[in-house]
């Protein structure tokens, strides 16, 4: 069975942003339990730089794959929590209403595109645009490989699925 986690965001960010960047960002976020999900599902957080785009509010308009994650190095929350850029490898743009749910106070959440109502193989997916660089951020810039490079030079290597990789990072 294919993993059809998601790390669910409720963003006012553009889509021009989202490109930008590679991705949706400043989210705080648990690495071990981002590391289960494949996709990154953004929601459409209602403001006043993102009014263009047309988006109805607490719409899903966008999955991503996810590509990895990079920490912002120079933002925490008030709890001293690190916050994440979430990059996406490929994505698909959709127009799926009220996905996000009025009774969350995080702008995070985790679910399964099934629970959500959307089939990924129904999706057209397309290589994310080159962002420019992430500034402010761990990691390195030089092309630093991402859990999700890995995964998939394994799976050429060993002749299997990327979703059949499992990656423990120790330290």
């Amino acid at each position: 069975m294919e993993n059809d986690r998601a790390i669910v965001v409720f963003t006012g960010d553009s889509w021009d942003k989202i490109c930008a960047e590679g991705g949706s960002g400043n989210w705080v976020i648990s690495p071990k339990v981002a590391d289960k999900c494949q996709y990154i599902v953004c929601c459409r957080k209602r403001s006043w730089s993102n009014r263009s785009d047309g988006i109805q509010d607490r719409s899903a308009f966008v999955i991503g794959k996810i590509a990895g994650l990079i920490e912002h190095s120079d933002v925490a929350n008030e709890r001293g929590q690190s916050r994440y850029l979430i990059q996406m490898s490929d994505y698909a743009k959709i127009d799926h209403a009220n996905v996000w749910v009025k009774e969350r106070r995080n702008p995070v959440s985790y679910s399964t595109l099934k629970d959500l109502g959307i089939d990924a193989r129904a999706l057209k997916f397309k290589p994310m645009p080159q962002a420019a660089a992430a500034p402010n951020t761990k990691g390195n810039s030089s092309g630093a490989m991402t859990i999700q490079d890995a995964k998939k030079g394994l799976a050429l290597t060993f002749g299997v699925s990327p979703d059949d990789i499992e990656i423990t990072i120790r330290g």
